[in-house]
């Protein structure tokens, strides 16, 4: 066992107590860090968990942080330790390998402090293939470095007999090779940047024996690009070779437990991988989709063989690669999504693996939105047929797809299925929605999905008033009520029947839109809209002005609201304004319309120099409004089409509007609809309305082009 005293020396010298991190003082830091070498692996996890949580929060770096690197890279070093691969893989996340380039202050400082290179070449010929495979992963922290990294890597590859540490290197030289701006072309075997590393990658693929390594190879192939495009009938060949040798579980199984993040994980990668013969393909055909890139047609292709395969491993690692391919890219997809649905279907009745693989592809469906309606019938029938239509969320996966799920500390929600199948605006759904809407602990997001079907809701109103009676109003984090008033605004003038239940409410921005779409018929409650426009903040007046004119034809009043607060120093009130004007110009006299002041403010707007793009985007669209001169709104719709992607939506609408007059936007709009990427698309997250949010953007491009037809 490594010499303790040398392990820690100076440990305690360190003013550990003056430092923070995340949760405040270090001082238990020297515990940590002793405790990464235990012998105990639960006194191990116990103080990686603390190294995660505290010392390396979410990824920031502290200066606690920077004073433990030192003797994590002993503890790495130390031949005789246990746990050492858990310690390299947390010094990779110190020093940023996912990305190091373009770091700063701390960062920058972590990472050059981790990739003291001498270290880690000597590590790559470590007995332990764990630590070998954490060491090859780390190597893509290197930037100045980055040279004799590609070096040692392909010079240790023809050494190395274990296929975990073969598949980890050839990822790190492709990283490092085809970084741009990379240092690491020029070196013996890898000549030439990403261009060499392609090279090298195809004399990988063609001599490597073990289909593992040669599918990372294909992948990184495909994702470098540039050269011969990559088969996907050969990445197919290759998956199938891979899942008939089978991998090692990616999480061995542990005797202990800790009451840690860290060990939790562990437990989930475990039970991950319960009954698979191939846990670690799943890491691969993720790989090699993401590879693919814009090639949206051969990724459909690839995943659509793998849910077609009888094999149920295969269809459940496809279903990740699929979901990111949805969120991420455009595309025609009404044959995968009809396959999805068929693993729904036939999920049933399959024991675990079949209800793994409906239930995984039910998550993929459940964010689509209309892109769900070629599985909408299998997603009708499995839902029509459950007996079991509420599930605990700790329940394990079921052969039936229920339709409310129920959380311990918080409302109970709509089921993903049912979410996936409203989505579509399938009218099948309706009548289970009715039944989510009458149980006693009523899901928080039901009311949204049913104000997803717009007026062809109304025969659920007598539903929504009575919660709206029995529900608790006085609840500050319950907003049941609110989302009810929003479904009653999306159903329109056919929820006149419900402003009973509506007038004595507090006034929230979900009630005046109800009282503004019901229209004349909520002539009762202008006294509630004329007080809160009234009001001294901005936003519910505005709010309340936009819907006096639809309930009480007062355009007049609701114009005095504008007057208030156009052009003012509240950026966000100034844009509800202009939007409030834009809304009411159809029904003002030519004379208000005219009003220069109002003009000039509008004119000022639309020129100003907005970061986001939003403020001059609607002042432009009130001044097309008012004045019926396009020549104001052009040059700010192309501004701001550059200046902010998710500016484009409403920008899209402002050009239907203008109709030919547009014409010269044509090219934004036509260039948009040839992208294959999508304009919300974030390597960083994803939003769960991130595909609905797009394709509704695609709609507008195409109306605003035949609007100009």
């Amino acid at each position: 066992m490594a010499d303790e005293a040398g392990l820690f020396a100076g440990l305690d010298d360190v003013r550990w107590s003056r430092m923070r991190h995340a949760y405040g003082f270090a001082r238990e830091v020297p515990a940590w860090l002793r405790g990464l070498a235990d012998p105990d692996p639960a006194v191990r996890e116990t103080a990686l968990d603390g190294m995660y949580g505290a010392v390396h929060h979410q990824g920031d770096v502290y200066p606690c942080t920077l004073a433990a690197i030192p003797f994590l890279l002993r503890i790495a070093s130390a031949p005789d330790l246990p746990g050492r691969a858990e310690v390299v893989e947390l010094l990779a996340n110190i020093a940023s390998a996912e990305d190091p380039t373009e770091l700063s202050g701390p960062y920058k400082k972590a990472n050059r402090a981790v990739t003291a290179y001498p270290l880690w070449e000597r590590l790559l010929g470590d007995p332990d293939p764990k630590v070998r495979e954490a060491v090859a992963g780390l190597l893509t922290a290197c930037v100045d470095g980055a040279r004799a990294a590609v070096t040692s890597l392909t010079g240790r590859l023809g050494g190395e007999d274990d296929l975990r540490v073969r598949a980890a290197i050839v990822r790190t030289v492709a990283a490092l090779g085809g970084r741009p701006g990379s240092a690491a072309g020029g070196v013996e075997g890898v000549q030439g940047g990403a261009a060499g590393v392609r090279d090298w990658l195809g004399r990988v693929l063609a001599t490597e024996a073990d289909p593992q390594v040669r599918l990372v190879a294909l992948a990184e192939l495909a994702s470098l690009g540039g050269g011969p495009a990559v088969e996907v009938g050969e990445a197919l060949e290759l998956l199938t070779a891979l899942y008939g040798t089978g991998t090692p579980p990616a999480a061995p199984h542990a005797d202990f437990e800790t009451p840690t993040l860290v060990g939790a994980l562990r437990r989930a990668r475990a039970e991950r991988d319960v009954g698979r013969r191939a846990p670690r393909a799943g890491e691969l055909v993720h790989t090699v989709s993401e590879g693919l890139g814009d090639r949206v047609d051969d990724r459909v292709r690839l995943l659509t063989a793998l849910l077609r395969s009888p094999d149920w491993e295969r269809q459940v690692d496809a279903m990740g690669p699929a979901h990111v391919l949805f969120a991420n890219w455009r595309g025609d997809y009404a044959g995968l999504v009809s396959t999805l649905g068929e693993r729904v279907l036939d999920g049933c009745g399959r024991g675990r693996p079949g209800a793994v693989v409906m239930s995984r592809a039910v998550g993929v469906l459940e964010d689509l939105g209309e892109l769900a309606a070629p599985a909408a019938d299998a997603l009708a029938e499995v839902l029509a047929a459950t007996e079991r239509r509420v599930a605990d969320h700790t329940g394990p996966e079921d052969a039936e797809l229920p339709w409310v799920v129920e959380w311990p500390r918080d409302q109970p929600t709509v089921s993903p299925a049912l979410r996936a199948l409203s989505g579509t605006g399938d009218d099948r759904a309706l009548p289970m929605l009715a039944w989510v809407l009458e149980r006693e602990r009523m899901p928080r997001d039901v009311a949204q999905l049913v104000g997803g079907f717009g007026p062809r809701a109304a025969p659920l109103l007598p539903l929504l008033r009575r919660r709206l009676r029995d529900l608790p109003a006085d609840k500050p984090h319950d907003h049941r009520h609110e989302s009810i008033c929003w479904a009653l605004s999306r159903i329109g003038p056919g929820a006149a029947e419900a402003l009973p239940d509506l007038l004595g409410r507090p006034v929230t921005e979900g009630l005046l839109a109800a009282l503004a779409a019901i229209g004349p018929v909520a002539a009762a409650g202008a006294p509630i809209l004329r007080e809160a426009a009234a009001s001294p903040e901005p936003g519910p007046a505005i709010r309340a002005a936009k819907a006096l004119w639809p309930v009480t034809g007062d355009v007049g009043a609701a114009v005095a609201v504008v007057d208030r607060y156009l052009g003012g120093d509240d950026t966000y009130a100034s844009r509800a304004a202009a939007d409030l004007l834009g809304y009411l110009a159809p029904a003002m006299a030519e004379r208000e319309r005219a009003e220069k002041a109002r003009i000039a403010l509008l004119r000022r707007l639309a020129r100003r120099k907005d970061q986001y793009g939003w403020v001059p985007l609607t002042a432009a669209r009130a001044l097309y409004r008012l004045t019926g001169d396009p020549e104001a709104a052009l040059p700010v719709v192309r501004r701001v089409w550059e200046l902010n992607r998710h500016t484009r939506t409403e920008a899209a609408e402002l050009c239907a509007e203008l109709g030919r007059a547009a014409v010269e936007v044509r090219p934004c709009l036509e260039a948009e609809l040839r992208r294959a990427r999508r304009h919300n698309a974030s390597d960083g997250g994803y939003g769960s309305a991130q595909i609905v949010d797009d394709e509704k953007l695609l709609r507008r491009c195409r109306e605003a082009l035949d609007a100009m037809s």
